[in-house]
């Protein structure tokens, strides 16, 4: 039987590749794996070595650092569709300093990392589609870090809801303050002085 087409036919589109013929999708099929993934597991724990790239269509993701005494510090959300892993560790081969959570249901397709490689180098058009791909996550990062740098936290909390409109309503406010680098307190002390 073959896998269901709707996240293939979404990553296609995501991607933006264009003139592959359904030979090609079907070796990419191949090579792949189509996983649910249930609220609150966890696709990639701190300490694993990271050899997979997951998309998604629809769903939320949290990464995190989680130190030694338990404290968690949120580094970003990935909203779906979009793509997940521990860019880092998958680049690099060493061991993920982050965890990846799913914050509601989700189907992921599981990409090999040395899959990407390959297609890259044959298809321009994947090459393409993956060097798009980083240049937004680089953008992400850049602004991310900016706001950390430059803005107050009320003037965080603003460009997270910007950034990730309707998303504090579909996670615990903790997760918010954790993002924000704050307390869950001063959130709810600047949640109480604007809208």
């Amino acid at each position: 039987m073959k896998q269901s087409s709707d996240e293939y036919d979404a990553l296609k589109a995501y991607l933006r590749i264009e003139g592959d013929n359904d030979s090609d999708w079907d070796w990419f099929r191949s090579r792949t794996k189509r996983m649910q993934i249930n609220p609150n597991s966890y696709l990639i724990r701190s300490g694993e070595l990271v050899e997979y790239a997951y998309f998604f269509r629809a769903g939320l993701f949290r990464l995190f650092y989680l130190l030694e005494d338990g404290k968690e510090y949120t580094k970003s959300f990935s909203i779906g569709p979009d793509f997940v892993t521990s860019y880092a560790a998958m680049i690099s081969g060493t061991p993920s300093a982050i965890w990846v959570q799913a914050m509601e249901e989700a189907v992921v397709i599981e990409i090999p990392y040395a899959l990407l490689e390959e297609l890259a180098s044959r298809h321009h058009s994947w090459e393409r589609a993956m060097r798009k791909s980083v240049e937004q996550l680089y953008l992400k990062k850049e602004e991310r870090e900016r706001q950390l740098l430059y803005l107050s936290a009320e003037e965080r909390l603003q460009a997270f809801r910007e950034q990730y409109p309707g998303l504090d309503g579909r996670i615990p406010q903790y997760l918010v303050a954790s993002y924000l680098g704050i307390n869950p307190v001063s959130l709810s002390r600047i949640v109480g002085r604007i809208p």
